[in-house]
């Protein structure tokens, strides 16, 4: 009997290097430029607070650094954004000084991505993800929605493989921490997605997620702080 020989199977790798590189410059290069305009602005803030004599002109001006910085915590609530490395990159402009604020604001930005998750209703999820054809998801959200901690919980574990459901959900605080600050984490969401998924799931209490973000936010922005490091 003649065998049949199907079309050559190709390696779809080579392919995506291309594309995966370009993702990769691309979010360097939106890195650096939001970095360096933020760092431009709060110079020239900066220079202009000190030179006014004004009261209303300082508090006006004070006002516009605030609206910047919350901007930058904004972009960092959303996912898939490097906004974390944008604060990093600040700091190494900006040194110790605007230390105190980035850490500020990221954690105002990471913590309503938390929010925004936690708060989200699951049948406003579920039709946004059937919108864009996402059936199994919609319906594995709707299979969620009535479960409490106790459940959500042992659904997480049995769906993780190996020792890693019990490990991760038994020590979920901290695995927050760690993602939060392991280099690379955009392909996990970023910070601002990272924080989205762990309000969304519903097995992080938010005093405790807070606060825990707020520990974890700490570490580089106090080394800038009081050891006066500026990169740059």
């Amino acid at each position: 009997m003649r065998s049949r020989s199907g079309p050559p199977v190709t390696d779809p790798t080579p392919l995506l290097r291309p594309l995966r590189v370009g993702r990769m410059l691309a979010r360097i290069i939106f890195v650096v430029v939001l970095a360096l305009a933020l760092h431009f602005a709060v110079n020239w803030l900066g220079e202009e607070v000190e030179q006014v004599e004004s009261g209303g002109k300082k508090l006006m001006l004070t006002g516009m650094l605030l609206l910047i910085l919350l901007a930058y915590a904004l972009v960092i609530a959303v996912p898939f954004v490097p906004g974390v490395e944008i604060g990093f990159a600040l700091m190494a402009l900006q040194g110790a000084k605007i230390a105190p604020l980035v850490y500020l604001f990221t954690l105002i930005g990471l913590s309503l991505a938390f929010l925004v998750g936690h708060l989200l209703p699951y049948p406003v999820l579920s039709r946004f993800l059937a919108g864009f054809g996402l059936h199994r998801t919609a319906l594995m959200v709707q299979d969620t929605e009535p479960l409490d901690l106790e459940q959500r919980t042992r659904l997480m574990k049995s769906r993780l493989p190996g020792a890693l459901g019990p490990l991760f959900v038994n020590w979920r605080y901290l695995f927050l921490a760690i993602l939060i600050n392991i280099p690379g984490n955009i392909v996990l969401g970023g910070g601002g997605g990272i924080c989205f998924s762990a309000g969304l799931s519903r097995l992080f209490r938010p005093v405790w997620a807070l606060l825990t973000l707020a520990l974890a936010v700490a570490p580089v922005p106090a080394v800038f702080y009081f050891m006066g490091i500026t990169l740059f």
